[in-house]
């Protein structure tokens, strides 16, 4: 590592070579370049007052949570999967793993299972009214066989699993710790995250989710279950991509997170949970794709605003309590049936945006998804996308690039300074939960998603292949059909799974669910819904039916 010349070693820099003496040992992170010169791993300089800058790990986190990133930790590679009966989406899953995906972590395997709607709002397959969605968009899954069958023969205690869907959360993960007890895995072992949309009010999700208030309460007590017995588990996501796609402004999008993050923590502050105990499994799905430089500069904002908030507002301790972990995604919204090739160019430096930011996870949509579900080529050229930035074009050398930037770091204090304001708006209005429940939020939302329209269809805002640099020759692309009898599958299954489980274990474990949500809605008891889910799941009750004891009881939105 090339040295660099300080006054004092008590100075940032100083303090982050002890750091990383002490973390890597000997090891060396310096790179070459194509011309031979050698590259540091972070560099720094003198910031806007004349002090010493930031460097990478330190509070408050701007350039990043880990004082040496990719060099030591690439991200994790977590392509969208899901579709069809449990047993199909496991034949794309191995495809991933064969052409180098689904990396976790040193060495871990890592999934990013999607839903199919039904499933996603708590719905089992015969629900009436959902057949038609089943083993569309994603997986159907109802209950702890299924888990079994995704994931035969895989060591859960080396596998992340991630769960993208939203008022289901809670029962999901009740489904998935189910399958693991059955295979006798340690739950202190298992990784992964469920994603907890359950407060997903801005429009973009749509369905049954759960009322404001309950939503809430629900995530204080996975959390509180999760940091007791299953300690590894992220227990929450908030989806600043979701508020995006619905239409938010970048500074919307991340102020609204927060306020989220602000919500949660005082639900938890109210239950008398230790907020130290819980926020370290927090962590945001951020979007990229729309404007290069500012999404760079909403990430770097971000981590700092969340370290400000945790530390200043709530007196968070430890120092994984104020660091930002943040899943990557492309921009969804911004694919186009209109030349759809060209979605291969705006993943792609969508990616490269959330790689310079320093995300910790990354998942680049298929080119193909404006126009149905992923084709296996589509899923392989965006993990290829993936890897090209990671091996070819030595983005990776540098922690935070981009810091020191004039533009960026201008950019950076100007998002956090306007988030701030917002979220000082939302304290004023009464909170999150009263802003939710008012409609202002979803009014805010929806008049940022009009102007976005307005500016697309008068030309003001460019979208190559739409409405500039069109081009009327017809275009033919293989779309990806799923299996037509995904559906009567899924049911005869369900029918079948009635038919033989121990209804009277069953029904008695669904009355304990009852009462433990009871218990929990009038703040005792915490942590209790989620055990008598993973015990419900256990004795064979559906995700259906555990949906409809927590929405009898913890309402739904209106």
């Amino acid at each position: 590592m090339a040295t660099k010349s300080i006054e004092a070693d008590t100075g940032p820099y100083a303090k982050w070579q002890r750091v990383v003496a002490d973390r890597y040992t000997d090891r060396s992170f310096v790179a070459r370049n194509r011309s031979g010169v050698e590259v540091d791993p972070v560099y720094s300089g003198l910031d806007r007052d004349g002090g010493e800058a930031e460097m990478p790990g330190q509070y408050p986190y701007t350039r990043g949570i880990y004082p040496i990133h990719y060099q030591y930790q690439p991200w994790m590679d977590l392509q969208i999967i899901g579709f069809g009966l449990p047993s199909q989406t496991r034949e794309r899953m191995d495809l991933l793993l064969q052409e180098g995906g689904s990396k976790g972590y040193f060495g871990r395997e890592a999934y990013n299972f999607i839903f199919d709607m039904p499933t996603s709002m708590g719905y089992d397959p015969d629900y009436p009214g959902v057949r038609g969605s089943i083993g569309d968009c994603g997986i159907s899954v109802c209950k702890a066989r299924d888990y079994e069958v995704l994931l035969d023969g895989k060591d859960l205690e080396k596998t992340t699993v991630s769960m993208v869907l939203n008022a289901g959360s809670p029962g999901m993960l009740g489904l998935y710790l189910a399958a693991a007890k059955r295979r006798g895995f340690a739950f202190d072992k298992l990784g992964g995250n469920v994603t907890n949309y359950i407060w997903d009010f801005f429009g973009h999700s749509g369905g049954t989710n759960f009322s404001p208030k309950g939503s809430y309460r629900l995530i204080a007590d996975i959390a509180a279950y999760c940091a007791k017995h299953v300690p590894l588990w992220n227990t929450l996501t908030i989806s600043e991509h979701n508020i995006c796609e619905a239409g938010a402004t970048n500074v919307q999008a991340v102020a609204y997170s927060i306020a989220a993050i602000i919500a949660v923590n005082e639900e938890c502050v109210k239950l008398g949970i230790a907020l130290d105990d819980v926020v370290p499994r927090f962590g945001f799905h951020v979007r990229y794709g729309e404007n290069f430089f500012e999404e760079i500069a909403k990430t770097r904002a971000l981590r700092r605003v969340y370290a400000k908030v945790n530390r200043e507002r709530f007196g968070c301790k430890k120092s994984s309590a104020l660091q930002a972990r943040i899943h990557a995604q492309t921009a969804g919204s911004l694919l186009t049936v209109q030349q759809p090739l060209n979605n291969l160019v705006r993943n792609a430096y969508g990616a490269l945006s959330a790689i310079l930011s320093g995300v910790n996870g990354m998942t680049i949509n298929a080119y193909d998804e404006a126009l149905g579900l992923p084709t296996e080529e589509a899923v392989t050229l965006s993990l290829r996308t993936s890897q090209i930035i990671a091996e070819e074009t030595g983005a990776v050398h540098v922690s935070d690039p981009m810091g020191g930037s004039y533009y960026v770091e201008a950019l950076t204090d100007d998002i956090e300074r306007k988030v701030f304001e917002i979220i000082a708006d939302i304290d004023d209005r009464g909170g999150l939960v009263a802003c939710i429940e008012s409609g202002w939020i979803k009014q805010q939302v929806s008049a940022a998603a009009y102007n976005w329209r307005q500016e697309v269809e008068s030309g003001a805002r460019t979208m190559v292949g739409v409405n500039k640099y069109v081009t009327d020759e017809p275009e033919q692309f293989k779309v990806f059909q799923p299996d037509p009898e995904a559906a009567r599958l899924a049911i005869e299954d369900l029918e079948r799974h009635r038919r033989e489980r121990d209804d009277v274990r069953c029904t008695a474990a669904l009355a304990a669910l009852r009462h433990a949500a009871e218990r929990v809605r009038d703040g005792h008891d915490i942590g209790s819904v989620m055990a008598s889910l993973v015990e419900a799941a256990d004795a064979d009750a559906t995700l259906g039916e555990m949906q409809a004891v927590l929405h009898d009881v913890f309402g739904r939105n209106k």
